[in-house]
């Protein structure tokens, strides 16, 4: 497509800068969070409450079902090649070096669709989903990471948008299915833990009072 050739190669050579070329690589791969992702699952795990320890089943199945399900599968049926292994002209950006894309070495990796955009849209419509618009920021890092991956060389717009739009479709079908299988059998598994979480979901009362979270204290 026209437009996603042109604004490739728009964000990948034209709209770039040194600091750009620092900090997206940094952005774009998950070894710098490492640290601080395994400390939040370490704290909520231990210290959370019922929320939190779905909030993280859900995380988990969405990497299990979203990253190596539903994008794998997909990059395997379409089969596209990355932006720097067919085209000229392309910047490969890495952590310390930048060089220029080699058509004649041959298709490398799959680009459709983008993992790391899918995976940081279906954390972010969790989060969401869980906790409310006051954390609505984490859309914010989904969109930079996704606007990473192109700047970086290794992805096209296409595959970004469509990353965005199936991590944000499974994210809605977990959280949502969730909610209804709570809702359905909670009070059946466990009376106590239902009548304290009725909802497992981020939600406000019909007059637009305090969130049902807020009502029961805490981030639970």
């Amino acid at each position: 497509m026209g437009w996603d050739l042109w604004l490739f190669y728009e964000i990948n050579t034209h709209w770039t800068s040194p600091l750009l070329d620092r900090s997206m690589p940094f952005v774009s791969h998950y070894h710098h969070f490492q640290g601080i992702v395994l400390a939040g699952v370490v704290f909520l795990t231990l210290f959370g409450r019922f929320r939190e320890r779905c909030f993280l089943g859900l995380v988990g199945l969405s990497l299990v079902v979203g990253d190596m399900g539903m994008t794998d599968g997909l990059k395997h049926l379409v089969n596209r090649p990355r932006p720097f292994s067919v085209l000229p002209g392309v910047r490969e950006v890495e952590e310390g070096k930048i060089s220029w894309s080699d058509p004649s070495q041959g298709p490398r990796g799959r680009s459709f669709p983008s993992g790391h955009a899918a995976n940081n849209a279906a954390l972010a419509y969790l989060v969401t989903a869980f906790y409310g618009p006051r954390l609505a920021w984490v859309w914010l890092w989904a969109l930079l990471v996704g606007y990473s991956r192109i700047y970086l060389g290794v992805h096209y717009p296409s595959d970004v948008l469509a990353g965005w739009l199936a991590g944000a479709f499974y994210g809605w079908a977990l959280s949502s299915g969730a909610a209804y299988a709570w809702r359905r059998w909670g009070a059946q598994v466990s009376p106590r833990l239902f009548a304290a979480h009725p909802r497992l979901l981020y939600a406000r009362d019909r007059r637009g009072e305090k969130p049902q979270e807020a009502e029961e204290g805490g981030i639970g």
